[in-house]
């Protein structure tokens, strides 16, 4: 890449295709702004960029934040390339450094950097910060958000929560988290295709989500099983509104109300396992009077199997391997059609009320 002036990136980036194999070949898509809020995050945003212009050609802004420093901000210019292709250009590539109070420009700067006639896409990468007003700031300009809430606090659910409901539809968010779930809804889901199995639907009193520590403090839950949580009660009509906590350590109990009034519970039980990505999921079990339904990793952590105890249900249990969460792949899948998801804001809205309780405020 080639460092340039700020206000000349534009004209480099013109200079860069018409010196190119391909000058009439500029296709953009969209303008997708990768910010990180610290510089450790970086190299998960420029690992994940060429792979996303492959797919959908679009004008690419890395933007890493260093605090503590005289304000301002470096730009360096390159286009992504086809490798397959003799290196092909597929894609304007703007990365920029932004140093201390400098942080403060950079929605101005996007604004000018982003390509012309075609949506701004917004991918915060990494934990929303606290008291910081940077993120609503670049949403507000932004046709699609992307965030990966497996990176944030149990109370950050509730900030995606608010700023849903204050979006009051200007925007779509995408959560990469939620597109992890898919597999886990869909066994989950797979128990109750038949009547026999939806006969114990009303019946279920417990869910139990495994799941695996994560490397900062330890919260009551991960950001990931809390969504899975919030998924399953919005589709079991549990009242996520006023859940009562008990238990410490690695076992936390919510206690909430069913459809009718009756008492239920989710227990967040958390393992040490190998191989398995920190805060992911290990297992689900749904039980009720006479039904133990369960989705769990087997002995290899990229297997997913699923087994079934209840009378009238013809489950056998059955193995199939997963893909890796890879986080390029995802964003990918996330900004394919990007629209909005009623079950996933309900979903997401009914984890927040669930983990309100128990998520940390900050000191």
């Amino acid at each position: 890449m080639n460092s340039v002036p700020l206000a000349d990136a534009d004209r480099a980036l013109g200079e860069l295709w018409a010196a190119s194999s391909r000058p009439d070949a500029h296709a953009c898509l969209f303008t997708l702004v990768a910010l990180c809020a610290t510089p450790d995050e970086l190299p998960r945003a420029r690992a994940a960029l060429p792979a996303l212009s492959l797919a959908h050609p679009c004008r690419t802004l890395s933007v890493a934040c260093y605090p503590g420093e005289a304000p301002s901000i470096a730009a360096r210019v390159g286009l992504h390339v086809d490798t397959r292709q003799g290196r092909e250009p597929v894609g304007d590539d703007v990365d920029l450094d932004v140093r201390g109070e400098a942080r403060r420009w950079v929605p101005d700067t996007v604004a000018r950097l982003r390509a012309e006639a075609v949506p701004l896409y917004l991918w915060w990468v990494g934990d929303l910060p606290d008291d910081d007003r940077l993120f609503d700031r670049l949403v507000e300009a932004a046709d699609v958000a992307v965030v990966h809430s497996a990176d944030m606090d149990l109370r950050d659910l509730e900030a995606l929560a608010r700023l849903l409901a204050l979006a009051d539809g200007q925007y779509v968010l995408a959560d990469l988290t939620w597109l992890r779930l898919r597999t886990w809804q869909e066994f989950t889901a797979r128990f109750f295709d038949d009547p026999a199995g939806r006969a114990h639907l009303a019946a279920l009193r417990e869910v139990t989500l495994t799941l695996c520590p994560r490397e900062r403090a330890p919260e009551a839950a991960s950001t990931q099983a809390a969504l899975f949580a919030g998924w399953l009660c919005e589709a079991l009509r549990w009242d996520t509104r006023e859940a009562r906590w008990s238990g410490a350590g690695s076992e936390r109990v919510a206690t909430l109300r069913g459809p009718q009034g009756e008492e239920v519970t989710v227990r967040f039980v958390t393992v040490d396992r190998a191989g398995v990505y920190p805060g992911a999921i290990e297992s689900v079990t749904l039980r009720g009077p006479a039904a133990r339904f369960e989705v769990a990793r087997g002995d290899d952590p990229s297997v997913l199997c699923w087994s079934a105890e209840a009378a009238g249900v013809q489950s056998p249990a059955q193995c199939v391997r997963i893909h890796p969460p890879e986080e390029p792949r995802m964003l990918i899948r996330a900004l394919e059609r990007p629209r909005r998801d009623p079950l996933f804001e309900r979903s997401l809205a009914a984890a927040a009320r669930l983990v309100a309780p128990v998520a940390a405020r900050p000191a």
